[in-house]
């Protein structure tokens, strides 16, 4: 009877480590896919994209590049509000993960200001997703042409997020967080 529930016992050990090993093997390896993560690819031009606009964002840096009617329109530079839509991606930076989105937008035909911000495919991170809106909120855009057009128009967004720190750090950053919560109430 003591030998099969010890059996029992060092098998179910043995399955544990085994399920343990395999998810730090995955995890490796989803590491490297990160790495090589194609986002020069995702920045070259592309005239027969379906967006005027590509933008990649990472703590490290905010990339622009145009796909289309580079003559018609062009985004008036901010370079202040990138470095801060940058700063606020870094507070994500707790995992690698890298997601795409894409927003439609809708200009008003007189002033060539934003009318309307549409998300058309989400990143499904509610807080990224957030912050690609107010990102696209605050652009302004030039019409060399003096005629506003497109007026309506895709923009696909690229952000990455890098785990810069150990799961430790990130514990006592959360814990942290939880007790000034608690204090605040």
């Amino acid at each position: 009877m003591w030998k099969r529930k010890g059996m029992k016992y060092f098998i179910s050990l043995i399955t544990l480590l085994m399920i343990i090993s395999l998810s730090f093997s995955c995890a490796h390896v989803q590491e490297k896919e990160l790495q090589v993560d194609p986002n020069e690819d995702f920045l070259k031009e592309d005239p027969a994209a379906e967006e005027v606009f590509r933008v990649l964002i990472s703590s490290d840096r905010y990339v622009v590049s145009q796909m289309r009617n580079g003559d018609t329109i062009r985004r008036v530079p901010d370079p202040g509000g990138d470095k801060f839509i940058s700063s606020e991606v870094g507070k994500y930076d707790k995992i690698n993960e890298a997601r795409e989105g894409t927003l439609k937008i809708w200009l008003y035909p007189d002033s060539g200001r934003l009318m309307k911000v549409r998300p058309i495919d989400l990143t499904y991170l509610v807080e990224i997703d957030n912050l690609i809106i107010e990102d696209i909120q605050r652009w302004t855009f030039s019409f060399p042409g003096r005629v506003i057009t497109p007026s309506s128009f895709d923009v696909k967004y690229r952000v990455v997020l890098q785990k810069k720190q150990t799961d430790e750090e990130i514990m006592r950053e959360v814990r942290e967080d939880l007790r000034q919560k608690r204090i605040s109430r």
